[in-house]
């Protein structure tokens, strides 16, 4: 076991927040079934056996389009991340509306998978993503690592993107302020910078007063966080938890990126319990 010393450990945990300390997918199947429950009119509880018990030969329906979007849930999760993050520079340019950019990313990943939504139902699926938002929570593995790093003295912040009320609703949905101070948390509709910029990093190191060599950043998507924060001069984590490849392995665009940025994560970790595993060795070696 190592040995802690306070006064030689300085470094600094900022975190990402959705999909870093928590399962932002979860809402997402939540408000998915609940959608398809009712176009059948049935309870969310008894989608998934009703679809099971049931053949549908017919390709076509709520019930086919149920079964293919329920079946590959985590991929039209993700395809609805990236189409979020191409419209997202328009939100915050205000040149459309919060309900354009769900309506947008919606309509987007569903037709990924050949299921198209009117504006109306996918603003429907947005509305129950919304409301089950507010039963997310953090595992007992995250509120462990948080609890070490507070009790070890650790600063640690969290940079997010997105609108200020809706990304405060979530942190105090989870509680995130028994450990990280209000002071800390960088909200993008509140700063009026948003990653990958380095000016929010800039701003959130100027913030809290950390020493450049001592911010470690902890983030599940490449392109914002990873990529936001090697340019912005931090070590930076990789939390890969949905298994996406890193570019430069995946196409010719994905290695420019790399090349570009010069963006490489200090440590890839692939699961939630590898990220605060290695957390706590980042800290003292444990």
């Amino acid at each position: 076991m190592g040995v802690y010393d306070m006064e030689q450990n300085k470094k600094v945990i900022v975190f990402d927040l959705d999909d870093t300390l928590y399962d932002l997918c979860w809402p997402f199947q939540m408000a998915v079934e609940k959608y398809y429950a009712k176009c059948m009119g049935i309870q969310k509880t008894e989608l998934k056996k009703y679809l099971a018990e049931e053949d549908f030969r017919e390709e076509s329906g709520k019930e086919a389009e149920a079964r293919r979007a329920i079946s590959k849930i985590e991929e039209v999760f993700l395809a609805s991340r990236k189409h979020s993050d191409d419209i997202f520079p328009d939100w915050t340019a205000n040149r459309v509306t919060s309900d354009d950019m769900y309506a947008y990313r919606n309509q987007h990943a569903f037709l990924d998978f050949g299921i198209e939504l009117t504006r109306d139902e996918a603003l429907e699926i947005q509305s129950y993503y919304k409301e089950f938002q507010a039963e997310i929570s953090l595992t007992e593995d995250v509120k462990e690592m948080l609890t070490y790093l507070k009790e070890k003295g650790i600063k640690m912040g969290i940079i997010s993107n997105g609108g200020g009320e809706h990304q405060w609703a979530k942190i105090r949905t989870l509680g995130l302020t028994e450990w990280i101070p209000e002071a800390n948390i960088m909200i993008s509709g509140d700063v009026g910078a948003a990653k990958p910029d380095a000016k929010i990093f800039d701003f959130a190191r100027w913030k809290m007063k950390i020493p450049r060599d001592d911010a470690w950043y902890i983030g599940d998507t490449f392109a914002n966080d990873i990529v936001g924060a090697c340019n912005a001069g931090w070590h930076s984590v990789w939390v890969n938890r949905r298994g996406n490849a890193m570019p430069g392995e995946e196409s010719v665009l994905g290695a420019a990126v790399v090349e570009r940025s010069g963006a490489v994560p200090d440590k890839v970790v692939t699961t939630e319990k590898e990220m605060c595993e290695f957390v706590r060795k980042l800290i003292c070696g444990e």
